[in-house]
């Protein structure tokens, strides 16, 4: 964020939405110190086609979501270079055969990257097949939009400002009862995609760790197992469960 349209505000506080801003786009790059990466916006929004050329020409990666754009101001910002959809599906305007939407975009934009929450919850299977056929699993990366409840147990806990209550296997608002990112862990969604029968174990692999560093231009950092990589990654058994964790190229965890 943070110019997303309230439309499809999701578990994100309007207050801080608004229309793209070149000075604003200055000052974070000045804070991160120019390693600012990756934004995302409402291709609706007053001023976008500007911003997303100058935010591109720096460097940073724009992605689309949390919109009710049309299917022609979808393409439009595509066109000026916004180049991955934040979680395909959720937060945006839907297809219609009148009205294709941003999803409709998102399938139609071949050289564009569609997130993806494999979680059962966000998206059902033959939704995210439907997605995967689209675009090809080279152009699907899997995300967990999870939220600081992963891994813990049910309970009360809070999304930013917002109380959040976690049970069955989601995370949602406590006013409204909207999805307020999810508790998946990166590994189950790829076990997810697998078991689903929408991929290859190995394309699966590709959805969660190359394909998503691609997305923000870091494939020759990380991403993959190469020299000179980030020797950052996991170990899994035939059933893609978890036994090893290694970070910087060191076992930090085994079962």
């Amino acid at each position: 964020g943070p110019y997303f349209t309230e439309t499809y505000k999701g578990a994100q506080n309007p207050k801080y939405m608004g229309n793209p801003s070149l000075e604003q786009l200055q000052a974070w790059q000045e804070a991160a110190q120019g390693k600012l990466i990756k934004l995302a916006l409402a291709p609706e929004r007053e001023g976008v086609a500007g911003f997303i050329k100058e935010a591109t020409k720096q460097g940073v990666t724009i992605a689309l979501g949390h919109s009710n754009a049309t299917y022609e101001e979808a393409v439009a910002a595509v066109e000026a270079g916004a180049s991955v959809w934040v979680h395909v599906y959720n937060g945006m305007r839907g297809f219609s055969h009148r009205e294709p939407g941003m999803v409709g975009a998102a399938f139609d934009s071949p050289d564009t990257i569609g997130e993806l929450i494999a979680d059962g919850h966000h998206v059902l299977p033959a939704a995210c097949s439907v997605l995967i056929k689209q675009k090809t699993p080279q152009n699907v990366a899997l995300i967990t939009d999870c939220m600081s409840a992963g891994g813990r147990p049910d309970g009360d806990y809070m999304l930013g400002e917002l109380p959040v209550i976690v049970e069955n296997g989601t995370a949602r608002l406590k006013e409204g009862g909207n999805l307020a990112g999810s508790i998946l862990q990166l590994k189950d969604g790829v076990k997810h995609v697998v078991d689903w029968g929408l991929v290859t174990v190995a394309q699966a692999l590709q959805m969660a760790s190359h394909v998503p560093a691609k997305s923000v231009g870091l494939e020759n950092v990380c991403g993959s197992l190469k020299a000179g990589l980030a020797a950052d990654f996991i170990v899994l058994d035939d059933s893609l469960e978890l036994q090893a964790t290694f970070i910087d190229g060191r076992k930090a965890w085994e079962k």
